[in-house]
């Protein structure tokens, strides 16, 4: 199902992207990848910061395409889901293995403690930082309007 179907489904709405919305979706990235290498954190606070990273991550390719999920859409679901067709099929690995990682922060935020190990939250940010860099080059290749200046 492509992303134009989803939208008539319900699932995405048209909204184009800016490039300082653009930016500030790369800061929050940066700025949560920072958070999520720092040792002195917990765990779980770790891989939160690296999760929502990864997200704003799915979210960018989403938005530079021109679509954004609707309030109450499900929007980390939508969002992580939506990598395979803004990247493309070579990205449903990362896609699946976040949707992983979204049913785990779940878990941690709701209902347990103890349910991210260190190794679990130092994938998510290896993971989260080489997403990054395909996102930066995915938007360089594909929408280089959108792309900050500063990159």
């Amino acid at each position: 199902m492509s992303l134009e179907q989803w939208r008539q489904n319900g699932w995405l709405q048209r909204s184009d992207a800016t490039v300082p919305e653009i930016q500030q979706l790369l800061a929050i990235v940066d700025r949560e990848i920072a958070d999520a290498a720092i040792e002195a954190l917990s765990t779980e606070g770790r891989f939160e910061h690296a999760y929502h990273a990864a997200l704003q991550l799915c979210a960018i390719p989403l938005r530079s395409s021109g679509y954004r999920v609707p309030k109450g859409g499900l929007l980390h679901k939508r969002t992580i889901e939506s990598l395979r067709h803004t990247l493309g099929e070579p990205h449903a690995e990362t896609a699946d293995y976040l949707d992983r990682c979204s049913r785990q922060r779940g878990r941690t935020v709701y209902e347990q403690v103890g349910v991210v190990t260190l190794r679990d939250a130092e994938d998510l940010l290896s993971v989260t930082r080489q997403l990054r860099t395909t996102v930066v080059e995915w938007l360089r290749a594909v929408h280089p309007e959108l792309l900050p200046s500063a990159l």
